[in-house]
């Protein structure tokens, strides 16, 4: 377990939060139900070892960490999206240096789209982006 709470952030997904040990197994779970509510379900995931809860739950969560420890690293992740048209998949390939999509010719002449067609005649390719901050007291620091 950390010597500082981590909280892990992703896209359509519940916060994940890695907590210091406290004085017995259920102390952590007993804990998160306080600072979210009653109506809070947390949840602890085994495989991970972190606990998950609902995302309009983690600035409490946050806040309560930053109380109680002083800080808590957060890894916040997102989509960076990457657009490619159906000329650019259809196109010559020897011509990818001219390609003007987003895909900036990694995809030109492919014959067939970009990750996923949202659209006739367009793909969207999707990766998480990660940046890390510290959150103290003081403010929010971003650490990449």
């Amino acid at each position: 377990m950390p010597a500082m709470p981590i909280m892990i952030l992703k896209p359509n997904a519940r916060a994940a939060i890695e907590l210091p040990w406290r004085s017995s197994p259920r102390a952590n779970f007993d804990w998160l139900k306080d600072v979210c509510g009653e109506r809070t379900r947390p949840e602890y995931d085994k495989q991970s070892k972190r606990f998950l809860v609902a995302r309009p739950r983690t600035r409490h969560v946050l806040e309560a960490l930053v109380d109680e420890y002083g800080e808590v690293l957060v890894h916040q992740f997102g989509h960076a999206a990457t657009t490619c048209v159906e000329a650019c998949w259809g196109a010559n390939p020897d011509n990818a240096i001219d390609c003007v999509c987003g895909c900036a010719g990694l995809n030109h002449g492919s014959g067939h789209p970009l990750g996923t067609q949202v659209a006739p005649g367009l793909s969207v390719h999707q990766e998480l982006t990660e940046v890390t901050y510290l959150v103290t007291a003081n403010g929010t620091t971003a650490l990449t």
